[in-house]
């Protein structure tokens, strides 16, 4: 049998086997509704809430935060993230703001981006910016920190102009730890986007388990919390499946090492984490 298919059947065993416990308790009267809805319940209030239009437009509203935040944190991330790891002199000067940054979680900023921002799409946009910068700005740094020494040198003896430099020596040797930053960057504006929604929204998945905690619908609640493992799990399946066109290498490490994904944005082996090249001994060795 394909490994793929058997990886897929013994990671869905689990949530099966919870699946049908739950049933069997509600089904039993074990369950109390109001503190935990069975299955049917939640199935009768996700049918309930599409048909009124509102599951489409919770959906909708909160991928399309999280396009926006994710792309904006991209577009920032990777090249100061290569500025950095590539300029070692400018460290000193910056990296110490930015680990101090990177200590407070995105929801303590909730507060004054509302203030700066208002109550409208600005103030999620920026939630989800501030959760995503750091994992991929520092997954760039370490990409850039780890190309091999004797490719610099190269660089050297052929005289490369900093654009060919960028373009053929620093973009593609950090492009793997890129990638798994990326991967990471998107989990955490998804996280970050439902706590915004939570406490400062009226529409998204968020707004969805607050207004239903207000009204006491423990159905709706879980119907929330279900879609946003649902497609949080499905964003991440996707990005993997993108990385591993984008960077077939990867995957040709994956088949010759005998390791298996993770999905935590590296693939490990019985030895180490090979998406990870080996350290020379730092950056600006040009």
């Amino acid at each position: 049998m394909n490994r793929r298919l058997v990886r897929m059947l013994k990671g869905a065993a689990v949530p099966v086997l919870l699946v049908v416990l739950w049933y069997a308790a509600a089904a039993q009267g074990w369950l109390e509704a109001g503190l935990l809805p069975g299955p049917q319940q939640v199935w009768r209030s996700l049918q309930h809430l599409a048909e009124r239009g509102l599951l489409g437009q919770h959906i909708r509203d909160s991928l399309l935060r999280v396009l926006v935040g994710f792309g904006w944190a991209a577009v920032l991330g990777i090249p100061i993230g290569i500025t950095l790891g590539w300029v070692r002199p400018l460290r000193p000067w910056l990296m110490p703001m930015l680990h101090f940054l990177r200590q407070i979680p995105p929801v303590a900023w909730i507060p004054l981006f509302l203030l700066w921002f208002g109550l409208g799409e600005a103030s999620k946009h920026a939630v989800i910016v501030y959760a995503a910068f750091f994992p991929i700005f520092l997954n760039t740094v370490l990409g850039v920190e780890q190309i091999p020494r004797p490719l610099w040198e190269v660089s050297r003896v052929l005289e490369f102009s900093t654009l060919r430099n960028l373009l053929l020596l620093v973009l593609p040797g950090s492009a793997p730890a890129v990638a798994a930053g990326l991967r990471l960057g998107l989990g955490m504006s998804w996280r970050a986007l439902v706590a915004a929604e939570m406490l400062a929204a009226s529409s998204g998945l968020g707004y969805l388990i607050m207004s239903a905690r207000s009204l006491v619908r423990t159905d709706d609640m879980v119907v929330g919390m279900l879609l946003i493992g649902i497609i949080g799990l499905s964003m991440e399946q996707l990005f993997s499946a993108a990385e591993q066109k984008l960077l077939p290498w990867r995957r040709s490490a994956l088949s010759v090492g005998g390791g298996e994904d993770t999905g935590t944005g590296g693939i490990e082996t019985s030895s180490e984490t090979i998406s990870r090249p080996p350290s020379s001994g730092g950056c600006g060795q040009r």
